[in-house]
């Protein structure tokens, strides 16, 4: 009898352990969700007060060497250790065949170790460059303008990290933002993003401001 008594104490105690188990993996997988739809938010967050402070910094811009200027600063700014360059096309959207001359580039950096990229990387940074990143629609890594003809040789490559991103995948190329920085600190995923998330904004100001330089122009 209690020989009895104990397989089943035994078998409730297996089983007990069963359902603490099972609970136990519920509870990390629901915490697991918690966590990662934080993270997301956190994320969505962080993207939307970049955004915000960039906007916010554009407002005083009135033609296109200030928005160059205050968006190659900021990015400077919030990204570490980062640089850009800030390219407009000078092609006339009325005449969208007409031959494009030479991108407008405005470099900004701190990093005293790449004072030399500029000149190294702006003959690369063609008409027909940036136009394959703005009709690429999505973030360009290296490898991706190397296949576009970006041909700044493997000396200079091996030193930076860079990635492009177009202003705009509709209609004539506006222009494009290339980042760089230090090979060892290659750009993340979402320093990339956020650098996205204000693009559109961007473009929209950028072809404002070269409508109204036209029309004022003509007038």
């Amino acid at each position: 009898m209690k020989e009895e008594q104990n397989s089943r104490l035994r078998q409730l105690v297996r089983k007990l352990n069963r359902v603490r188990r099972a609970q136990k993996q519920q509870i990390d997988i629901l915490c697991n969700d918690i966590l990662s739809a934080h993270g997301d938010f956190i994320n969505h967050l962080r993207n939307f007060r970049f955004a915000a402070d960039f906007y916010e910094s554009l407002l005083g811009a009135g033609n296109l060497d200030a928005i160059a200027a205050i968006t190659g600063e900021f990015f400077t700014e919030n990204i570490a250790g980062c640089s850009a360059a800030i390219i407009f096309t000078t092609s006339d959207p009325l005449h969208p065949q007409s031959e494009a001359s030479s991108p407008q580039m405005y470099f900004h950096s701190k990093d005293p170790n790449l004072e030399d990229i500029p000149s190294h990387i702006s003959p690369d940074l063609t008409p027909k460059m940036v136009e394959a990143v703005c009709q690429s629609s999505r973030i360009c890594s290296a490898d991706d303008l190397c296949r576009m003809g970006f041909f700044a040789g493997p000396a200079v490559l091996k030193r930076i990290t860079l990635a492009a991103i177009g202003l705009n995948n509709t209609g004539p190329a506006l222009g494009m933002i290339l980042l760089y920085r230090s090979a060892d600190k290659p750009l993340s995923n979402s320093e990339l993003s956020v650098v996205s998330s204000v693009v559109k904004g961007l473009a929209k100001a950028v072809k404002t401001l070269q409508s109204a330089s036209r029309c004022d122009s003509i007038a």
